[in-house]
């Protein structure tokens, strides 16, 4: 069994004010697991995450690394409670 995680929806959050080698990025991704069974795969859905993402650029082409990860759900009910997070939690990354 292994498991499959489907991207439904991608936003950038603060494009224009954060430096150039930052990304915000929303995710909505829907994991399920898939399983071969009487010659063919099976996918069952799971469930849908929502997170938000701190990535930087490596300079390298299309190569980025996550900074930190933010799950929507729990500690953060929406989206807005983790862009205040980030905000307050990441000032560096924007432009003065």
């Amino acid at each position: 069994m292994m498991v499959v995680e489907n991207l439904l929806d991608v936003k950038s959050y603060f494009a224009g004010e954060v430096k150039d080698n930052f990304v915000v990025q929303y995710e909505k991704m829907l994991k399920s697991n898939a399983f071969y069974e009487a010659g063919g795969l099976h996918e069952t859905e799971e469930e849908t995450a929502e997170c938000i993402k701190v990535l930087r650029s490596t300079g390298e082409a299309s190569s980025v690394t996550r900074i930190s990860e933010y799950q929507i759900g729990g500690e953060f009910t929406c989206v807005d409670d983790v862009l205040a997070r980030i905000r307050e939690a990441h000032r560096d990354i924007f432009k003065a």
